[in-house]
């Protein structure tokens, strides 16, 4: 999965990155953004944009739940040793 957010504000200006908006993301977390501007700058990231959605497959809820348990298993892992990676 691919987590990452990025908006977009009159094809000409893009803010890219990890953070919520929220002071917990900016200082906490230690997350990060960046903001960019320029269209040939915006056409390359939505480019990426498509190449994603082509190669990527919607999860529906059934499909999650159904996940076998090592699966479950490793992902809780995971999620659990987030804050020390």
């Amino acid at each position: 999965m691919l987590h990452a957010k990025h908006f977009t504000i009159d094809d000409e200006v893009a803010i890219i990155g990890s953070s919520n908006m929220d002071m917990r993301s900016f200082s906490l977390n230690m997350e990060i953004s960046v903001l960019l501007h320029g269209s040939e700058v915006l056409a390359a990231l939505f480019a990426v944009q498509d190449g994603y959605r082509k190669n990527s497959r919607e999860v529906m809820l059934q499909q999650w739940l159904a996940r076998p348990l090592g699966e479950r298993a490793l992902d809780n892992l995971a999620r659990l040793t987030s804050m020390l990676q």
